[in-house]
């Protein structure tokens, strides 16, 4: 029988705290310094300061001295809490997790992925945050992104790193050759076909890793319809005809057309893909909404523009997709009011605002998305952010519940599928079939 939210197990936390060799050096578990015996004076007694630590994924190079600034801040603004930080490597950042829940060493709040939030409630490991941060305060939210973080009817996280996708097209070499911006696969495919100059110019990027796979998977059923990858009772859709017919975009682009870069069955976006089209080396380019930001900073002289992602269809409506990223409280804490307070100091308006200007992330507060701060009329970005907020709205959430405890497992298979496709040793409908049976037999079906 397919477990739809069965996670990891308490016991998989025990046998990631027995592979760890290295002692934990926690400063939450340091005891607590002795208090001075009493005065006999009348001075007033010291008031009592509650410790929370924080962890924290490392996303770019300010995100220790950003993120600190804001500890900092919360810090000096009250005295009844006082926080500390701890930013780790995304690599890593799950098993340290892993091993100091499984320790009974849980940081009071953390971060990570929306995939990892499914993981830690399926185990109670995740705090409910509804009465904890009060309706008032949650209705400042997106709804999308508190949905995203909603299990059961149940909120467990605050989302932190909203990112639904474009298409970006190179508007200079569009207009070279009479082109309208694409919005179905065809188009695509005949942009890139019309572009195409490798080593030049390449026309469109293909990635490994599921990315590519998702955008051509929602571009073929369009939007408002059902887009998980498995059926309520857990059959995997992906040798479906829309999931046949997603595949086969990428694969003739990249077999047929030979449009694509090179070796997309290992190509990365943040390594490869966008290094090209910032060198001005490729056409066309899926990605997220920090893109602007990047261009602005690494190649302004760039000419481009955005439109929706690409449906097989255009009598379909362009759907989205994003991958979102989260804040949790631990279950563990002992402390959960102050954690709480936390959150509330990290999530305000003014926090918010400066994470999405410093980032190019989109807002997940609803006040902050409309902003003057942020849509400036005079930043040549406003239109791009205006673009991704309202994308966002609608835009569907890669982690959707029930998510299967084989999850990542399950992903692997598609990625390994389309490696085998895309080298061109077995067609699009074998090599689906293939996976999607080694995903049903892994759901027990």
């Amino acid at each position: 029988m397919y477990a739809q939210r069965k996670g990891l197990s308490r016991r998989s936390f025990l046998k990631v705290m027995a592979a760890t060799a290295t002692p934990l050096l926690l400063a939450a578990c340091a005891p607590p310094a002795s208090n001075a015996p009493a005065s006999s004076g009348a001075s007033a007694p010291a008031q009592e300061v509650t410790a929370v630590r924080l962890v924290v994924m490392d996303y770019d190079s300010r995100m220790q001295s950003d993120t600190q600034a804001v500890m900092d801040a919360f810090n000096s603004s009250q005295g009844a809490v006082n926080a500390t930080l701890e930013v780790v490597g995304w690599p890593d950042g799950r098993n340290l997790l892993l091993t100091q829940i499984s320790g009974g060493q849980a940081p009071d709040v953390f971060n990570g992925s929306g995939q990892w939030l499914l993981e830690f409630a399926s185990v109670n490991e995740a705090a409910a945050l509804g009465d904890l941060m009060g309706q008032e305060f949650l209705d400042k939210f997106q709804p999308s992104g508190l949905q995203a973080m909603t299990v059961d009817g149940t909120l467990y996280g605050l989302p932190y790193f909203l990112d639904p996708r474009g298409l970006y097209y190179r508007t200079d070499l569009f207009a070279e050759k009479g082109l309208s911006a694409p919005a179905t696969f065809a188009d695509v495919r005949e942009a890139a076909l019309a572009l195409n100059s490798p080593p030049a110019v390449y026309g469109f990027g293909i990635e490994s890793g599921g990315d590519s796979w998702w955008y051509a998977w929602i571009g073929a059923h369009g939007a408002g319809v059902d887009l998980a990858p498995w059926s309520e009772d857990g059959h995997s859709r992906i040798a479906s005809e829309e999931g046949i017919a997603a595949v086969q975009y990428l694969t003739d682009i990249i077999l047929a057309d030979k449009t694509a870069q090179p070796s997309p069955h290992i190509a990365n976006r943040d390594a490869d893909l966008q290094p090209l089209f910032l060198a001005k080396q490729m056409a066309m380019l899926e990605t997220g909404s920090w893109m602007p930001t990047i261009i602005k900073n690494d190649a302004p002289d760039l000419q481009y523009d955005l439109v929706q992602l690409p449906v097989i269809d255009a009598a379909m409506q362009h759907p989205n997709v994003f991958w979102p990223d989260c804040v949790m409280m631990a279950q563990q804490s002992a402390h959960k009011e102050a954690a709480a307070e936390l959150l509330k100091a990290m999530f305000s308006a003014e926090n918010r605002l400066q994470f999405a200007l410093q980032c190019g992330v989109i807002p997940e507060r609803i006040d902050v998305g409309q902003d003057p701060k942020y849509l400036d009329p005079n930043d040549p970005l406003t239109k791009f952010k205006e673009f991704y907020v309202k994308e966002l709205a609608s835009a569907h959430n890669v982690f959707v519940t029930p998510w299967p405890a084989t999850g990542s497992e399950d992903g692997n298979s598609i990625n390994n599928a389309l490696a085998t496709i895309w080298l061109g040793e077995v067609s699009v409908a074998d090599g689906l079939a293939a996976a999607a049976a080694e995903i049903d037999e892994r759901h027990g079906l």
